[in-house]
């Protein structure tokens, strides 16, 4: 029994950094019926390594595949082809789900990079003056 123990215990799937970040974004994908171009503006929820979980007024369907620009100051941060691999539809807070099909390395160095630096700056204008000890 103690080697099964061990042997479940020892495997553990890998996990994923992800770093809670409001920051704006630019969506665009080309919609199959009418092959018409759509862009939308929002804001992550998430960046994570391989992932960015969007807020967007309009979804892109399930599959699609959607160029996801990082803004900072109306300038780009990181342009990437992404797929949506989920969405959800809550009229209050419609996200999708978006897996970087390209260039992870630079997203990984980049968007992690900007999502860190947009956490801490977001602490130090809310906290700095109010943490109290």
């Amino acid at each position: 029994m103690a080697q099964i123990e061990y042997a479940t215990s020892s495997y553990k799937t890998p996990m994923h950094h992800r770093i809670l970040a409001n920051m704006p974004i630019r969506a665009s994908w080309v919609d199959e019926s009418t092959g018409e171009k759509i862009s939308v503006d929002g804001t992550t929820e998430n960046i994570g390594e391989t992932t960015a979980l969007v807020n967007l007024e309009v979804l892109p369907p399930v599959g699609s595949r959607v160029r996801l620009r990082i803004l900072e100051e109306n300038k780009t941060i990181i342009d990437v082809p992404t797929q949506v691999i989920r969405v959800e539809r809550d009229p209050s807070k419609p996200l999708a789900a978006l897996s970087v099909a390209e260039n992870l390395k630079k997203w990984k160095s980049t968007a992690m990079t900007a999502a860190q630096e947009w956490v801490t700056r977001h602490w130090q204008l809310n906290y700095d003056e109010e943490w109290v000890n």
